[in-house]
């Protein structure tokens, strides 16, 4: 009887170990004479080309250091994470060590082998010198594991930046906008300079403008450095850097942030409705946000049936520029479900959203 027991342990490890299928369960406190406790599964979303080595073991945690930085820069990481497993997972807690990091929300549900975008920043400007902290992304919510970042800067102060990111917030597409950062060296050197705008995405355009210069004795310079997005930039959210380089052969580049929305005409959050796991004769029900650059009206939605049902929200009938609507499917066969919805608003004339709707064959 012991030895089926060790068996089965053996078996249960070696599934927990595997990389694919459904996640490990968590382990279970250990003894204090025991070694400590393996890194959690989490951290493996966020390791490069994990896709292709499910079976690695997850790193103690994920590091990321944007090195030396101007005081005041908000640095900001993409992360792509990466779900390996066969459940799906989404992100339900984030905690912070320090008020320098920030994140943006990832509301969308990651299935089976898709990939998502997490954005983290670091500001600066709350610290002097070196510093590093720790965001904890919680996944779940079936499986529960906390994947452990840890960021790190140095805020050097000869240089700084005010403000510390360029942030356009919500711009209708189509529209121009402009912001401006002034940018400052206090150091030693008389001749220090910004030399050109090293890289800025095809969307930006990007002047430099030397405003004021202490001279020989007094030292120092300033520059303001205006960030204008192009009419032609694709909607979605903005995350961005530009990079200007410096005759500084210590620190030849200065990063800057760029954030903010280019909302579309009309888009749906989700943009694909997916119904999971609804059996038949079972409901299943999906809110989705019907956004615009200006106030709307839902005047109706074509394309229901088969199941699909939509309630329109008790404010269609009110210019907002957020509207929600309730989508439903009552399963009634096995089949697949693949149908077209398309919401029809007052929009520049009529203006029409279409949204998909899916469900899974049932086997």
């Amino acid at each position: 009887m012991k030895r089926l027991h060790g068996l089965a342990a053996a078996i249960a490890l070696g599934l927990a170990n595997s990389g694919s299928g459904q996640p490990p369960a968590p382990a279970q406190p250990a003894p204090a004479a025991q070694p400590a406790q393996p890194a959690p599964w989490a951290n493996k979303f966020f390791v490069p080309g994990i896709e292709k080595h499910r079976e690695q073991a997850a790193p103690a945690l994920i590091q990321h250091n944007f090195g030396d930085v101007p005081h005041g820069t908000v640095c900001t990481h993409t992360f792509t994470i990466t779900n390996i497993y066969d459940v799906p997972m989404q992100i339900t807690e984030v905690r912070k060590s320090c008020t320098c990091l920030d994140y943006v929300p990832m509301a969308r549900v990651l299935q089976a082998n898709e990939t998502g975008e997490f954005t983290v920043t670091m500001n600066s400007g709350k610290f002097v010198g070196t510093n590093s902290q720790t965001i904890y992304v919680t996944f779940g919510p079936k499986f529960i594991s906390t994947a452990v970042i840890r960021l790190s800067a140095n805020s050097k102060t000869d240089v700084t930046v005010n403000p510390g990111a360029v942030v356009f917030g919500t711009v209708a597409q189509g529209s121009k906008a402009s912001q401006a950062v002034k940018l400052e060296y206090k150091g030693r050197s008389r001749d220090w300079k910004v030399l050109e705008v090293a890289s800025a995405p095809a969307s930006l355009d990007v002047q430099v403008a030397e405003t004021s210069r202490g001279g020989p004795l007094r030292g120092g310079v300033e520059y303001l450095v205006t960030v204008n997005l192009k009419p032609g930039a694709a909607s979605g959210p903005i995350v961005e850097q530009i990079a200007l380089r410096t005759n500084d052969p210590a620190n030849p580049l200065i990063q800057v942030a760029v954030s903010g929305v280019v909302a579309a005409p009309l888009e749906a959050a989700p943009a694909r409705v997916r119904m999971e796991s609804v059996a038949i004769g079972g409901t299943g029900t999906q809110r989705v946000l019907i956004r615009a650059a200006k106030p709307f009206k839902i005047l109706g939605v074509d394309g229901v049936g088969e199941g699909v049902a939509v309630e329109l929200p008790t404010t269609a009938n009110t210019a907002l520029p957020v509207q929600v609507l309730t989508v439903k499917f009552d399963r009634k066969k096995p089949a697949a479900l693949d149908r077209d919805l398309r919401v029809k608003t007052d929009l520049d004339g009529g203006a029409t959203l279409t949204l998909p709707v899916e469900a899974e064959e049932l086997k």
